[in-house]
């Protein structure tokens, strides 16, 4: 259980400025600038430019991606534990990490030229660099999400914070486009990755400064738990009702102390809003992790675009969704947050419908597709922390409820399992319906199967989701909200 709150509670409702919601919000940008490249540009770097067999990147790449995943609940529950050392407890936290995702970044994009002809020990200083850059982007992204989310218990102003936050992360994910293209371009693919390695460390002091300086104070008290053994009972219960097989073994669970500082982590999941809310967020993130790992494929060899304009694609893309901030923000307040996060995700899949008649030569055509699916992108990046943000505080999460660091280690995961859902199954099937360039097949069908009729027929699946059931702590369901009949009958 957690210890009353007083003061400055949960139920505070603070109406931020302007100036202190965007010092909060600058430090997005930097952890968006590097996502991008660590995703895209690092295989390509190390597999054509430094020649790592691909084989071991692979390798290195899923074991990374393995720790990355399981350590993200321990620091969400670290970030919880910095709460008691006053009310920007977790930004001091995000500032002892902050150096481990500039020097991951760096060590990433700047290896010792004494291994370029030692093949063992690049691939060792890769596996080092990203275990760097993934802790530190896991404690920074975490911690600071989790501040965030207790900047203010208004419904409306949650939304403000996580929008305008996603306002500076679209411009670092602008940056993450553009830089490497044009550092490549200039000065060859080995100085040009250096460079962007180079740069990285003046933005990121640059624009997490005001964050750490300036940003507002959390409104909520420290996180205390009293009674860990709840949590064990729980998770016990819990997999007994799925495998009864397992009753006598797990009656042992609360008698183990590591299982009782284990549990915790996965203690938000006893909150059905949480579970609910990620599942659609990771049906609907699966949509985006499919699409992105064929799309310069798809305009490559479907659009018979050049490099050129693929940039102008994502340029476009990412300057939607920023420009969609007021949009959604305004059908948010009108009619509820999941409303209007339904409604992106229908426009979205109408949008790229369209681009199973699309072919050689209509990259001008693509572009109305790429400004409304820019336009779906900018609702599934801000809307869902704010839902959340509403959820971690509700009533439904009983003893779990202020556990922001903890929801949020878990938010984290299920960020990464619907990215890796959508790539890890896109490619492969793209193969098998005929696209597999290491074989000479080039089938354009195969790319608009994937790229297009994959990533509609998911959205289609969330969109369902959530029109059906209730995700919010203080409104219905989609059709019920949209229909204006609230919360009349309870899911």
């Amino acid at each position: 259980m957690h210890a009353p709150k007083s003061g400055l509670g949960s139920t505070t409702s603070i109406r931020l400025r302007f100036d202190r919601l965007v010092a909060y919000s600058t430090n997005q940008l930097p952890l968006n600038m590097a996502a991008l490249p660590v995703v895209l540009n690092v295989s390509h770097f190390y597999g054509e430019v430094l020649k790592v067999p691909l084989g071991i990147m692979g390798l290195i790449f899923i074991t990374t991606r393995v720790i990355d995943a399981i350590q993200d609940p321990v620091i969400g529950l670290i970030s919880d534990k910095f709460t008691h050392r006053g009310p920007r407890g977790r930004l001091t936290f995000v500032g002892l990490m902050l150096p481990l995702l500039i020097g991951g970044f760096y060590m990433l994009f700047h290896p010792p030229e004494s291994l370029f002809t030692q093949p063992g020990w690049l691939a060792t200083w890769l596996f080092v660099a990203l275990f760097v850059v993934h802790l530190g982007y896991a404690g920074v992204s975490i911690s600071y999400h989790a501040h965030g989310a207790e900047l203010t218990d208004d419904y409306n102003e949650r939304t403000k914070v996580t929008v305008g936050r996603e306002v500076f992360g679209l411009i670092g994910m602008t940056l993450a486009v553009v830089l490497p293209t044009y550092f490549t371009a200039q000065m060859g693919e080995h100085a040009g990755y250096v460079y962007m390695g180079l740069i990285f460390i003046p933005i990121a002091v640059l624009f997490s400064l005001p964050t750490l300086l300036w940003s507002p104070p959390s409104v909520h008290p420290p996180v205390v738990r009293e009674n860990p053994e709840i949590h064990v009972r729980y998770f016990r219960d819990w997999l007994i009702g799925l495998m009864p097989w397992l009753a006598r073994p797990t009656r042992n669970m609360e008698r183990s102390a590591t299982v009782k500082t284990l549990i915790p982590f996965f203690a938000p999941l006893k909150n059905r809003l949480f579970r609910r809310l990620l599942l659609v967020f990771i049906v609907n993130g699966a949509a985006l992790g499919v699409a992105v790992s064929v799309m310069l494929f798809y305009v490559e060899h479907v659009l018979k675009g050049n490099k050129l304009q693929a940039g102008i694609i994502l340029l476009v893309y990412f300057g939607a969704a920023a420009a969609s901030v007021p949009l959604w923000m305004l059908l948010s307040r009108r009619y509820s947050k999941t409303a209007a996060w339904f409604i992106a995700m229908v426009l979205t899949a109408v949008a790229m419908t369209f681009g199973v008649f699309l072919g050689a030569g209509d990259f001008v055509w693509f572009m109305p597709i790429a400004v409304i699916t820019g336009l779906g992108i900018g609702a599934d990046y801000g809307l869902p922390p704010s839902v959340l943000a509403d959820i971690i505080n509700s009533d439904e999460g009983k003893d779990t409820k202020g556990d922001t660091g903890a929801y949020f280690g878990l938010w984290a995961l299920s960020t990464k399992l619907a990215t890796a859902i959508g790539a890890a199954g896109s490619l492969p099937v793209a193969a098998v319906l005929g696209f597999n360039p290491s074989q000479g097949q080039y089938s354009g069908t195969a790319l608009i199967v994937v790229y297009i009729v994959v990533p509609v027929i998911i959205k289609i699946i969330a969109a369902l989701l959530i029109w059906f059931i209730r995700i919010e702590a203080d409104r219905g369901s989609v059709r019920d909200e949209l229909l204006g009949r609230g919360l009349s009958r309870p899911r």
